[in-house]
Formats: structure tokens, C-alpha cells, sequence
């Protein structure tokens, strides 16, 4: 691969074949990859596709789709080379075969910034002889001595100019992505662990060793929390800060590998959104990479088949990213509370009575995409429901963490589960009341009544305050308005129920100029809302504003909107050795 010759925002592919013994070939570009839920096609991105003899000659090549190239002459292939446009330019655009469009989840796309920045998902930039996926790759790469190639992978070449990637197999190499960029890195141990950030910030708003601190502390933790599961030595978290203009990404979150993860984020995020998003991955390094399914070891990249058991893969991931939090003292236990009523309420939006095993199987079915989602939601919560009877059951000594440490000395990263006995194998491994409960709801669908199973560790219903996650929100009421004719973002504050603004002392119709160092952009609304998205309580905050044509900056701290939702609290005292043993062993 070139990315110093880079025309008209193209990189040029070349692939070296190994002996190919049948008349024809056909190579393959994935349709989907691991740990995303939606057909991408990623042949789509490839143009100007030319094979040749190793003399040189050409040899005829066919599309047969918009993935799969199909080769004659195949055992005089000497050479195979192609263009590749990136995904971030075209997230909205049309498939080039007339279908309809698909976008490609910013995270596990690609980008191509000639001398500054190359996201590289290895499933947009090579793919694979047919039969031959198993075989070892190499990968040469020739790019700008000035750009710092951020990976897990370990880069084979001393050169300045140049880095050279070995992987046992494709699907290895879709498991490790790189990021080439100028130098933002920070670096840092945990116990046996190194962990490698680097961050792609194109207005310089946030950088790498800002970043750091929380991090680390959230690693620690997560570390801590997983004991002897996770034993990742190295761990890459490569953070691309989109501008969400017309040709940068638009999907924000992040996806998961074994030893790294990518993340797309706003260019307002914040401390809190890193460790809300990148947890959750970290817990991945458990599941699914080291407890899986047949039909994720042997991933089909052509025609995917997926496994039932999602509602596990995300589900308990992001439990564990919940969890993870108050057993290390990150959040109160009323806030993790909280975060749980959140789910209930966020899972009621989809089918509540829908079979989590039928879901997951099902999940590139068009029927099915609408309820992904809730795997973030219900799936965490049916993680909590075999939590909390695991530890009623054990009288406290066996939670979801150590059934999931049973679960990996069982399987490994090497030895996949068959698909149809996951359930029972749970079943046997633990408890009648967890069987009865993964039979009922998990494979049958019966909704969860989610009081009966906190209270059994001493909760009760209840009255709580809960934040408001945009502070230019109070009460279903906007604070601010765009004035499309001056292209400016408006203080509206008709009454002093927004404690964000009259703590820091801002008036109706003043201007917002820039919150944090931060512009209010009025062509963008919702980037301007998200500049209030996640701020924390009490943490410093100035804003400058023009009032009466004049500018001013009012410097203060964080005060959130409260309103009173019905919740849960601790209330039962003889629960608490039980409540204890849930949250924090």
C-alpha cells in the first residue's frame, strides 16, 4: 500500500498472490465483519481493479458484484491491484451498483487525508482469495515519515518511511486496525499490560495526554475489576475527533478487537464519553473474542451467519461496563442505580416481548434492525437479572464474573461453543432459577418484571432526581435557539428554571460564541446542543457570549437540570450483606 502517492484521494493496492492452482479465482472484499450488525459491502469502495501475469501482461477480471472479482487465467496471476475511496467521504452515498444506499459505521470504515490522517479498517483495503483466507498476510505500507502508525499490531520494518504487518489470517487482520496520523499519543502500564492512545484531533481541541488520565484510571479499574480474564499484554484505543462536516465521519461510537479499539467521537466529547464508550469495549477483550460461538471464530465475510446469542456478546459487555464502575468506586451505587432504571425505561421503546435468541439470529433481517439496539439496553439488564440470582442463589459467592471465568477456562479465544447448546450449558453450570429465567425470557421473550428481581437485593421503587444529559434542557424545555437569519445560537430563557444558565449568570437573547474553548455552530443545531451533552456537576465551565454588542465571559462551574423519575433505592436492611456481595465483590 502507498499513502504517499495518494491521487485524487485514493490509495493504490497492490496484492501478490500465492500459487494459484485452478484456472480461475475469484477475491473476495468482506460484506460484513465481526462485531458490526449491518452489511457494509465494502467491495463498493474499490475501483480501477487490473490483474496481471508475473510478466506483467494483463489478465481478464470480472465483477461479478460489487464484492467478488473474478479472475481467469488464475494460475498465471502474478499480480493483483486496485484503488480504494474511503468510506467517510460517501458514509450517505450511493451503493455504485444501484442498490440501496448503505452507510458504513464510521468506526469500522476508512479515511483517506492525504498527509495527515489514514483510518485504516483492514476490510476496506484488502480482501481475500477465495478458500485461501486462512493463509498468513503481509502487509507493506510505504507512508509519509512524519505520520505515526497507531495499532496493536507490531510493525516488522525499522524504517522511517515504511512498516510492514504480519497476521496468521485475514480475519486477524481485520481484527487489528491502524491509524496513521502526526503524533497525539500517550502511553501507559497497567500490571502487565501496555496501552497505547493516540488521537486524531483536527482543530487541536483535545489531545492525547488530556485524555490520559481518565483513561488510565478507567483501565485500572476495568483491569482490577476482570482479575485474572483479561490477559490482553497490549491494547491500542485509536480516537478519531469527527467535525461532522459534508466528507468526515458521522457515526459516532466505537468497535471492538482483540487488542484495540476505534472510536469516533464529537469533537466536544468529553472525559465521561471516553470511559462510557471505551469500557464497554475493553469488556469485549472477555466476550465475544474469548467466549464464542462457531459462527464467530469461523466468520463467514461473504455471507454472514449470525449467532443467537448477541443479547450475551453486547448484553453482558455492557453490564460489565455499568458494574465495573461501582464495584471500583467510579460512581455512587444510587448512580448505578440510576443508570439501570435508564435501560428499563430506554428498552420499553422496543418490543418488549420479543425473544432475544430469535433477535440475534435474526439481526440483519430488516424486520429484526430496529430491535439491535436493545441489546444495549434489555440485553445489560438480563445481565443483571442472572446476576443478582446467581448471587441469591450462592448466598453471594457466585456473580455473572466468575460464572464468565468459568465460561473461558471452559472455551478460550480457540475453542468455539455450538450455537443451539449455549443456553443449556449455562444451565448446567449454574442454578434451576437461572435456567428457568433464560428459558422464559432470554429464548421465550416474556417480558421482565425488573422490581421483583432488585428487590431481592433489598430495592425498592422510588422517587429520585435524575440529571438532565443536555444542560440546555430543563423539564422538556429548550434553552436555546437558532437564529437561522444571523446564523447565530440564542440564550432562550423565558423563566430561571435552567440552573446551567442562571448560575453562570446569562441572560435571554444573549449570543453563544464558545462554551470551553468550543464555537456554537448555528448551521449545525445538534452540534451545537451537544457542547451541553455530558458535563459533569460542579466541573469548570466558561462560556463567551455577545450581550448588547459586547463580549463577555462568564467563568463558573457546572449545575446541572434535575427532575424527580420514578427509580429505585436501597431500602431493606437485610439485604445488605447480599446488596454488598452484588456491587462489590
Amino acid at each position: 500500500m502507498d499513502l504517499i502517492n495518494v491521487p485524487n484521494d485514493k490509495v493504490r493496492v497492490e496484492i501478490k498472490p500465492p500459487k494459484i492452482n485452478s484456472d480461475t479465482i475469484v477475491y473476495h472484499f468482506a460484506s460484513i465483519i465481526p462485531g458490526t450488525y449491518a452489511v457494509a459491502d465494502y467491495g463498493r469502495f474499490i475501483e480501477d481493479i487490473r490483474a496481471y501475469t508475473h510478466q506483467g501482461k494483463a489478465l481478464p477480471v470480472q465483477l461479478r458484484d460489487s464484492n467478488t472479482v473474478v479472475i481467469a487465467n488464475a494460475k498465471e496471476l502474478g499480480r493483483l491491484s486496485y484503488l480504494v475511496n474511503d468510506t467517510f467521504d460517501a458514509e450517505s452515498g450511493a451503493d455504485v451498483f444501484g442498490s440501496k444506499e448503505k452507510v458504513i459505521f464510521s468506526p469500522s470504515g476508512t479515511n483517506i487525508l492525504e498527509g495527515k490522517q489514514f483510518w485504516i479498517n483492514w476490510c476496506g483495503f484488502v480482501g481475500y482469495f477465495n478458500g485461501l483466507q486462512e493463509l498468513p498476510y503481509r502487509i507493506a505500507i510505504q507512508h509519509p515519515i512524519d505520520l505515526f502508525a497507531a495499532t496493536a499490531a507490531s510493525d516488522n520494518d525499522t524504517s522511517a518511511t515504511s512498516d510492514r504487518f504480519s497476521f496468521k489470517r485475514f480475519a486477524e487482520a481485520v481484527d487489528n486496525p491502524v491509524m496513521y496520523s502526526k503524533p497525539d499519543t500517550a502511553m501507559f502500564r497497567v500490571n502487565d499490560m501496555d496501552v497505547l492512545l493516540s488521537v486524531y484531533a483536527p482543530h487541536g481541541n483535545v489531545s492525547a495526554m488530556q485524555l490520559k488520565p481518565d483513561l488510565q484510571k478507567m483501565i485500572i479499574a476495568q483491569k482490577t475489576f476482570l482479575g485474572k480474564l483479561n490477559t490482553t499484554k497490549k491494547y491500542a484505543v485509536l480516537a478519531y475527533l469527527t467535525t461532522s462536516a459534508d466528507g468526515d465521519a458521522k457515526g459516532i461510537g466505537a468497535l471492538e478487537h482483540n487488542n484495540s479499539t476505534t472510536a469516533v467521537f464529537r469533537e466536544s466529547m468529553t472525559s465521561q464519553d471516553l470511559i462510557n464508550v471505551i469500557s464497554h469495549e475493553f469488556f469485549h477483550t472477555v466476550t465475544p473474542l474469548k467466549v464464542h460461538s462457531e459462527e464467530i471464530r469461523y466468520f463467514d465475510f461473504e455471507h454472514p451467519k449470525m449467532s443467537r446469542h448477541l443479547w450475551f456478546y453486547e448484553g453482558v459487555t455492557e453490564y460489565f461496563a455499568n458494574l465495573f464502575q461501582v464495584n471500583q468506586g467510579l460512581i455512587s451505587e444510587n448512580k448505578f442505580y440510576d443508570l439501570m432504571t435508564a435501560k428499563i425505561k430506554a428498552s420499553l421503546d422496543y418490543n418488549d416481548a420479543l425473544s432475544f435468541t430469535t433477535m440475534s439470529k435474526n439481526v440483519l433481517q430488516d424486520s429484526m434492525k430496529r430491535e439491535y439496539p436493545n441489546v444495549y439496553q434489555k440485553g445489560a439488564l438480563i445481565a443483571m437479572c442472572m446476576d443478582i440470582l446467581l448471587r441469591e442463589h450462592s448466598a453471594g459467592k457466585k456473580g455473572i464474573l466468575s460464572l464468565m471465568g468459568e465460561l473461558v477456562a471452559k472455551y478460550g479465544a480457540d475453542q468455539p461453543f455450538k450455537d443451539e447448546e449455549f443456553i443449556q450449558t449455562i444451565s448446567e453450570m449454574t442454578f434451576p432459577a437461572v435456567a428457568a429465567f433464560l428459558k422464559l425470557h432470554v429464548v421465550g421473550g416474556e417480558p421482565i418484571d425488573y422490581a421483583t428481581y432488585l428487590k431481592r437485593m433489598g430495592l425498592s421503587q422510588s422517587t429520585v432526581p435524575v440529571a438532565e444529559p443536555i444542560v440546555f434542557v430543563s423539564n422538556d424545555q429548550l434553552y436555546i435557539n437558532i437564529d437561522e437569519d444571523k446564523k447565530q445560537v440564542v440564550v432562550a430563557q423565558p423563566d430561571d428554571q435552567n440552573k446551567f444558565f442562571t448560575n453562570l449568570g446569562l441572560k435571554d437573547k444573549d449570543v453563544l460564541l464558545r462554551m470551553n474553548g468550543l464555537q456554537f455552530n448555528a448551521e449545525d443545531g445538534s452540534s451545537a446542543l451537544m457542547l451541553g451533552y455530558g458535563l459533569k456537576e460542579g466541573a469548570p465551565v466558561s462560556i463567551e457570549v455577545l450581550r448588547d454588542g459586547k463580549k463577555i465571559i462568564r467563568n463558573g462551574t457546572v449545575k446541572l437540570n434535575y427532575t424527580e423519575e420514578p427509580g429505585f433505592r436501597f431500602s431493606d436492611q437485610s439485604k445488605l450483606q447480599l446488596k454488598h456481595s452484588w456491587l462489590k465483590n
